[in-house]
């Protein structure tokens, strides 16, 4: 028996060599391999060149950065040589396979863990070198006379080359997919629309344009020679610590100017007419240096000066990332900035000589900052009300400008940390937005910012988000687009999820003119949209919405915040306790792969069981008085579906530990199956209950539904858990229930007389929520 399967394996390997003799590379394949190597080196560097843009005039800008990555493929072909000839003699084409593998790769898909780049580069190189050599085969000598098992390699090699080269460029060329979206539903009925115009449609006001700057800029003569109005250049060589070295000096170069001759240079577009108006000034984020970001933004120009607002968009290209080289902790530089535009507008108010006296109104000011401009704008806020810079004090601020509102368009947060901690805002109106599918600052970082947002004077303030589900982070940017890798990495981006650029930006429209027009404009009537976003779902493009809302009328109860002990509130006197739940913890709200919201939250389970599961807080009579209580009151809580199943009770536990392997694989498929299917919503009750023992329920979707568990896909690779972590980040939702629905119900309890607020589980069968801030407000006066 062993003999006969020793001969077997003879036989198999015997054909084997005898065939691999007949159809092995010659050297004329070797060179083929290598020459398409080199071809799909010359079409990355060609690729990747044309868009890096290295500040040359005209056609000689992608010409130049073509040549950079050409000689960069060169410089690094000649290191992998002498690094091998040092190991064993090298073939041409596997000098240019590491090639390949390491200029195209590394950097082209720079987003990529290193297995994917690796895996990729490895498929890629692979099929350009069979296409090489199966080409060279065939011109070489003519096809026929090839022996029969050649020409079966070569055919073969051809077709495998050719169809993966195919595949992969209909799969980059492809849009992507929308099967992960939830479906948009239609928005809770019974909400009356906001009886207000349509802040998005063009104002009234003609529209004037002018640029100012230094008057030297060389490659833009809007800011050069063209200049409107020339301004003096500033030294913000504090704020760009530790940016050094060669790569510095390109940049220097690049601009013609270091970090001591900052520019102050603004787009203005402003109303033609008697002012004074307000001002807004509005700064992009990080982008290519090369590629002005600060022109994207004419659509909010030209829309919000026609509706009689002054808007600058500020030039902060020099703080932008290339591959001259990025600066250092820059943010607290672009922050700084901002003010020292305002010092500008300052002086103009007050000048006479110049075209903007009496036409600006430095009593109401707004900002608006886009990724990294958007933790940029809550920085100047907080700079605006200090006296010294933190982290130098030998430097000294002079600004307190009357800044009102806030704007952050997708924000950065923590990028930079005065003295070490995150940045403070406070008495400042404050509305930050984010889209689920923003492949650039993919968590919500605006929400930490949101958070710590504090109210302590006697002003009435606001601070607000809005969340949409198929925004991407470039779309709000004109110049920036559909492509948050950008390009030609944006190829891989899963695009075809996302709202189109004109509907993305309409949202702009509406929500940052109605929040600045309520803030600058006084007029109050835009506040309930910030509450609740379906009063103004007609003037919103199709799309699912989360929005949460906080003023300075609201007095918490529980922010979770205070201690580690679950059953304490942050009120004093009042008491949690939960009954016949199956998750009760206390956390901090993460972001979908690193970090968190610093935002302390409670997660409450539950099973239904013949005993209802119910979360409440009881409270004193001491802190009822506190709280001012009465039927105008509102019960406020924030709230978002936890994307987990309450664990099982340990009867079922045991019952399964014991069931055979095949009927726990079929339970499995069931369940897969089901979740697959569209979810239900979770519902609940909230019961109030007076201190006379008399209990108000009602159910929560009366008043507004919880929100889907909204799961992003951003790339159209299979598995990108690797890059964004996990497909759902909790977003929370504001609830505002009027206590004066609950007497409507149930005539015998007294909102003034609040005992306890509970949560009783009583709609769904299962499910975990996330809960935050549940407190009272008020409704003001001239919104009820």
């Amino acid at each position: 028996m062993n003999k006969k399967k020793t001969n077997l394996w003879k036989k198999i390997t015997g054909w084997i060599l005898r065939n691999w003799e007949k159809a092995k590379p010659s050297p004329e394949v070797k060179k083929g391999s290598a020459l398409a190597l080199l071809v799909l080196i010359i079409i990355v560097a060609v690729t990747n060149g044309f868009f890096i843009r290295p500040g040359l005039p005209g056609i000689l800008n992608p010409a130049g950065g073509i040549l950079f990555y050409l000689i960069a493929a060169a410089i690094m072909a000649l290191l992998i040589v002498l690094f091998l000839k040092f190991l064993f003699a090298v073939p041409r084409f596997i000098t240019l396979l590491g090639t390949a593998l390491l200029i195209v790769f590394i950097y082209y898909i720079k987003q990529f863990p290193f297995q994917q780049k690796l895996l990729i580069g490895l498929v890629l190189g692979f099929s350009w070198a069979l296409l090489g050599g199966a080409l060279a085969h065939i011109f070489k000598k003519k096809f026929g006379q090839h022996s029969r098992v050649k020409k079966i390699f070569i055919l073969t090699a051809l077709i495998v080359s050719v169809g993966i080269n195919v595949l992969v460029v209909l799969w980059l060329f492809d849009s992507g997919s929308t099967d992960h979206l939830v479906e948009a539903r239609a928005p809770d009925s019974g909400v009356k629309p906001l009886d207000m115009p349509d802040p998005s449609l063009h104002g009234p006001y003609e529209i004037e344009y002018v640029t100012y700057g230094s008057g030297t800029d060389k490659k833009r003569p809007e800011f050069g020679e063209k200049v409107g109005i020339k301004t003096e250049s500033v030294d913000a060589s504090a704020f760009v610590k530790g940016s050094k070295g060669w790569l510095m000096k390109l940049r220097h170069w690049f601009w013609g100017f270091d970090f001591e001759k900052f520019p102050r240079n603004g787009r203005v577009w402003y109303p033609s007419g008697q002012g004074p108006f307000p001002l807004v000034l509005c700064v992009h984020g990080n982008h290519n240096m090369a590629d002005y970001s600060d022109p994207g933004y004419a659509y909010l120009g030209e829309h919000l000066a026609s509706r009689g607002f002054i808007f600058v968009s500020v030039d902060e290209n020099f703080f932008n990332g290339h591959f001259f080289g990025s600066l250092k902790t820059e943010n607290d530089g672009r922050g700084w900035m901002l003010l020292q535009h305002l010092k500008l507008w300052r002086e103009w108010s007050r000048s006479e000589e110049n075209p903007f006296y009496s036409l600006v109104d430095m009593d109401r000011i707004g900002l608006i900052g886009h990724s990294r401009g958007g933790e940029a704008a809550a920085i100047a806020g907080s700079f605006n009300r200090l006296s010294h810079y933190p982290d130098d004090a030998t430097i000294a601020f002079d600004f307190d400008f009357n800044i009102k509102a806030i704007i952050a368009i997708a924000p950065s947060d923590g990028q930079y940390k005065p003295a070490g901690q995150p940045t403070p805002l406070e008495n400042v109106n404050y509305l930050t937005v984010q889209g689920a599918h923003d492949a650039d600052v993919s968590s919500f970082s605006g929400a930490r910012q949101y958070n710590r947002v504090t109210f302590t004077d006697d002003h009435y303030w606001f601070k607000a988000y809005l969340y949409s589900y198929r925004s991407n982070h470039g779309q709000f940017n004109t110049v920036w687009g559909n492509s948050d890798w950008g390009m030609p990495q944006g190829l891989i981006l899963n695009r075809r999820a996302l709202l189109s650029g004109e509907k993305q930006r309409k949202i702009a429209l509406v929500y940052f003119t109605a929040f600045l027009e309520a803030d600058l404009m006084d007029k109050k009537g835009y506040l309930p949209m910030f509450r609740d976003y379906r009063c103004v779902k007609g003037w919103l493009p199709e799309d699912i919405y989360i929005n949460r809302f906080e003023d300075s009328h609201f007095s918490p109860i529980a922010h979770f915040e205070e201690d580690v002990e679950v059953t304490t509130a942050s009120l004093e006197g009042s008491h949690i306790s939960g009954r016949n739940l199956a998750v009760w913890r206390e956390e901090n709200l993460g972001f979908r792969r690193r970090g968190n919201k610093e935002n302390n939250v409670v997660f409450v389970g539950w099973r239904n069981t013949e005993d209802q599961p119910v979360y409440s807080i009881e409270l004193s009579e001491e802190s009822v008085e506190k709280l001012n209580v009465s039927d105008q009151s509102l019960l406020i809580f924030s709230l978002a579906p936890a994307d987990e199943k309450p664990p099982e009770p340990e009867e079922e536990e045991e019952e399964k530990s014991e069931e055979n392997p095949d009927k726990k694989e079929k339970k499995k498929e069931k369940k897969n199956k089901e979740d697959e299917k569209e979810e239900e919503l979770l519902d609940m009750s909230v019961e109030l209950v007076d201190s006379r023992g008399n209990a108000a329920r009602v159910q929560l979707s009366e008043f507004r539904n919880i929100p889907p568990v909204l799961k992003s896909r951003f790339t159209k690779m299979s598995k990108e858990s690797k890059i964004y972590g996990k497909a759902y980040e909790p977003t929370l939702q504001v609830f505002e229930l009027p206590l004066s629905r609950f007497p409507d119900a149930f005539p015998e309890f007294e909102p003034a007389l609040l005992k306890k607020i509970c949560f009783v589980f009583d709609r769904s069968e299962e499910g975990v929520i996330i809960l935050d801030r549940i407190g009272i407000g008020t409704t003001p006066l001239d919104m009820r």
